[in-house]
């Protein structure tokens, strides 16, 4: 038993061995290396992830969220900073121009309109697939004032030159004052001159008799405007003692007169006789009790019978040497015949240094034929000329085998205005036979026109029978009431603005109120040393802000285009008062179609998130289109600033409902260029470097959030 158990238990040992070594062996066999252990990978690092600021555009995240994003800059950013070109391109769908659109921008110092600038701007931001934001049809400053106080300075004071007291401009609605054959009281906010009123002929051959009083031997001149609704039509004046005369009238505003001496006082003083669809406007009769004048009169004595330019016809200059009327021409592009209000019958001569391109007075220079003459006699040179403004004509006469040289700027004959002026100088002829006349067209940037050149012996200008009376027209303001010349720029201003630019909206109205007292601008609560108020040349000062929403409403229609209708004003978030006039006003007039904010806001301000909810939630109620105009914000802690630029989006967005919004513009692209200043650091970028600020980073996550785009790249 002992051997078995023995031999059993080493039987067991020996398969336990065997068992070991099979399954997990105690070590290497000899003379073999120990297995190396396999390595462990660690997990991949996580890709760095950056905001990629130039993933999206912000004016396309801004319109997935439903704004319009805007921004402003001048003629000289954009000329000379070629960052804010490419900036414009990726950021932003409109633009306003700071200045370029404004009054004083746009209207001369003489009254033209010059669209340059504004015009390369709107073109080149077309060509950058922006849309452009009209900025302004009315505002206190930056009007053209030295254009605007020369009206005031050559306006009449008040009517009492005029004999026609009651109702001479229609304004009392009715035809009182006259005797009316087929004529009616005509409303039109284009048609008429000025004011609400005007008188329309609605037949050919309709009169307006003038129920005034005259004395026989007295000459009187009858003035008025007229237009014609078609493209033409005819007016003419007749008076009671069978004097009389008629011209043409265009489609465009012309003041119309003419000088009568009374013979004898007939059944009617005059009548104002029109074709069909003419519209007449602002009559006068003035009266000084004197002769007429020198330019009443033509001298048959003329030798050769003058120069009249009815021979020609309209068109250049050539044709002035050829028919032998001339025998020298200086300039002969500026130089032509024309029949743009000639002095007599159908044309004239219009020399045209207008832009000031002529060096010297002789640039642009014509002369007459040569007329025969004695010697030892004086001869009286005449002729009639107007000019686009009021200038000198510099004249010279070519006989005795020298030339000399005459000027009005030395007292030898009138200046030169608007209207035909007779002119002339008497001359004695020294020796010779023959004698010619130059004129000047290149002594002033100016347009001259002349007519009605006449050489006779001066002893003849006395006796000289008195000449048809003509119908005299042209466009000029000066003797208008002060009223009546303001309010015609005015709105010719904006029909001018609405029909030549091509934009989505208007600011109207600018600044429409005063911060305190609260009140539509007036002549206590504006500087009137450095301002404009058109508001003081209408009815009243909420009456212009009626007129001028009225005209652009009308100028909209007329030109076939749409746009959004602002009044735009600033501390709307600020002046509780001033914010509920704001709000009376444009709930009250239905054509104030949209609601603007400047929103220049100062994080000084207590309590200013509360303030831009407040406003934000006025502006909505009035129901107009609502848009911030103007933002920026001016601080000394960029990070809330960042935090109220995204506050304000955020807040439009939750107040506005989508149909109700108007946009956000940013006044101005970097810091250095605002107009409060690069240390205030109001805007979404920094000075020269152009580089986006908090504010900037903070707009952008936030609109990607509301459009769900992932505004993160990774960085390897």
């Amino acid at each position: 038993m002992k051997s078995f158990s023995r031999l059993l238990f080493i039987s067991l040992l020996a398969v336990a061995a065997w068992s070991c070594g099979k399954d997990d062996p105690a070590g290497p066999e000899p003379g073999k290396d120990k297995p190396e252990e396999p390595a462990v990978k660690p997990d991949p690092p996580a890709p760095e992830k950056v905001v990629d600021f130039d993933k999206f555009p912000l004016k396309d995240l801004a319109a997935k969220a439903g704004i319009k994003l805007g921004v402003s800059f001048t003629y000289w950013e954009y000329r000379n900073n070629p960052a804010v070109q490419s900036i414009l391109m990726r950021d932003f769908a409109a633009v306003t121009f700071g200045n370029e659109m404004k009054h004083d921008a746009i209207v001369q110092a003489d009254g033209r309109y010059r669209f340059t600038a504004a015009d390369e701007m709107a073109g080149w931001a077309k060509a950058c697939g922006t849309e452009l934001f009209g900025h302004t049809l009315g505002w206190h400053s930056q009007q053209q004032r030295t254009y605007l106080n020369s009206l005031i300075a050559n306006a009449s004071k008040n009517n009492a030159a005029s004999l026609l007291k009651n109702n001479w401009n229609f304004e009392s609605g009715t035809l009182d004052g006259f005797v009316a054959n087929g004529f009616e009281v005509f409303t039109s906010l284009y048609d008429v001159f000025t004011g609400d009123y005007a008188a329309k002929a609605v037949l050919d051959g309709a009169s307006l008799q003038l129920d005034v009083d005259i004395e026989a031997g007295q000459s009187y001149t009858v003035s008025f405007w007229a237009k014609s609704l078609g493209a033409e039509g005819t007016v003419g004046v007749l008076s009671g003692d069978g004097q009389g005369a008629q011209t043409r009238v265009s489609s465009q505003w012309s003041k119309y007169s003419i000088t009568l001496e009374t013979g004898f006082v007939g059944e009617f003083a005059y009548r104002i006789i029109c074709s069909k669809d003419v519209v007449v406007d602002n009559i006068r009769v003035i009266g000084d009790g004197s002769v007429p004048s020198g330019d009443s009169y033509i001298n048959p004595a003329a030798i050769d019978g003058g120069i009249d330019f009815e021979s020609l016809t309209a068109g250049g200059a050539g044709q002035l040497t050829s028919s032998g009327l001339f025998v020298q021409v200086n300039g002969p592009e500026y130089v032509t015949v024309t029949g743009d209000n000639p002095h007599s019958g159908a044309l004239s001569l219009k020399m045209d240094n207008a832009d000031g391109h002529c060096a010297d007075s002789w640039d642009v220079q014509v002369v007459t034929k040569s007329f025969a003459v004695k010697a030892g006699t004086t001869y009286r040179i005449a002729w009639y000329a107007r000019a686009s403004r009021e200038a000198d004509l510099q004249i010279d006469i070519r006989g005795d085998g020298d030339v000399q040289y005459r000027n009005s700027a030395w007292g030898q004959f009138p200046k030169v205005g608007t209207d035909w002026t007779y002119q002339w100088l008497d001359y004695t002829v020294q020796s010779g036979n023959d004698l010619s006349i130059g004129f000047f067209g290149g002594t002033e940037a100016v347009a001259y026109y002349i007519d009605d050149i006449q050489l006779f012996p001066a002893s003849a200008a006395a006796s000289a029978p008195r000449r048809a009376p003509a119908l005299k027209a042209g466009f000029n303001l000066d003797g208008e009431l002060v009223n009546d010349a303001i309010g015609f720029v005015y709105r010719d201003w904006v029909y001018a603005m609405v029909g030549h630019f091509d934009v989505y909206g208007w600011d109207v109205v600018n600044e429409t109120f005063s911060d305190w007292p609260v009140d539509f601008r007036n002549a206590q609560n504006t500087d009137l040393s450095r301002n404009f108020v058109w508001g003081l040349y209408f009815k009243s000062t909420k009456d212009w802000v009626d007129k001028a929403f009225a005209y652009a409403t009308d100028a909209l229609q007329r030109n076939g285009k749409t746009a959004v209708l602002y009044l735009n004003d600033y501390n709307l978030e600020t002046i509780d008062a001033k914010r509920k006039a704001y709000c009376d006003y444009v709930k009250g007039n239905p054509q104030v179609t949209g609601a603007g904010s400047q929103m220049h806001l100062d994080m000084a301000t207590q309590d200013l998130k509360g303030k831009i909810v407040a406003s934000l939630t006025d502006l909505t109620a009035t129901g107009r289109m609502v848009r911030i105009s103007e933002l920026d914000i001016k601080c000394t802690d960029l990070t809330a600033q960042a935090d109220l630029y995204k506050f304000i989006f955020q807040k439009y967005l939750e107040i506005v409902p989508e149909a109700q919004r108007g946009g956000i513009t940013i006044w101005g692209i970097n810091d250095k260029d605002s107009w409060v200043g690069e240390n205030n650091a109001p805007l979404l970028y920094r000075g020269d470097t152009y580089t986006r600020k908090p504010a900037y980073e903070a707009l952008y996550l936030y609109l990607c959030e509301l459009a769900g785009e992932d505004p993160y790249r990774e960085v390897n």
